[in-house]
């Protein structure tokens, strides 16, 4: 008989997309304007045969508008100590009202055309796939349907087909 041992997923997960409470920065471009936004839901996983991230946006983040214009996104881990102070001011800020990301002091390269932040130590490409408004029939947990009731803004799940990853 083969002995299993159990273990909190925290101690298994490794690696350099491991989504634990740390935040990460999603962007995107229309062609013409460019935002990125701190986000806090997402992962990594296999969906439809397709190697996919997850990730979840509020749905008046001007960042959304941009990702349903071009159909494609980023993801860039950056140092979350390193880079406290720009995460809170791109939560603070809309870039519906100024450049944001040059207001964090943060640089932008490009991958075929899709924003990445130039300060990651990794960024994963991806094309959008499937994109859904979360809504609260969808919780069966009681505890996240209250906290989701007491949300204002809507979040929209976006499924992604990575195309590239980025690795410093």
């Amino acid at each position: 008989m083969r002995v299993f041992q159990d273990f909190d997923p925290e101690q298994v997960e490794n690696g350099a997309y491991v989504f634990n409470n740390r935040k990460f920065l999603v962007t995107a471009t229309d062609g013409t304007r460019i935002n990125t936004t701190a986000v806090s839901n997402g992962g990594v996983g296999q969906m439809w045969g397709k190697r996919v991230t997850f990730i979840c946006v509020r749905e008046n983040r001007f960042t959304k508008e941009l990702i349903d214009a071009a159909g494609e996104y980023s993801i860039s881990f950056i140092d979350n100590e390193e880079y406290r102070g720009a995460i809170k001011y791109l939560e603070a800020v809309s870039g519906r009202d100024e450049d944001k990301i040059k207001g964090a002091r943060l640089g932008i390269c490009f991958h075929e055309g899709v924003p990445f932040i130039e300060e990651s130590s990794n960024a994963i490409i991806c094309k959008v796939i499937y994109r859904k408004e979360i809504g609260l029939e969808g919780f069966t947990d009681e505890i996240f349907h209250e906290a989701q009731k007491k949300e204002i803004d809507k979040y929209i799940i976006y499924v992604g087909e990575i195309t590239k990853v980025l690795i410093r």
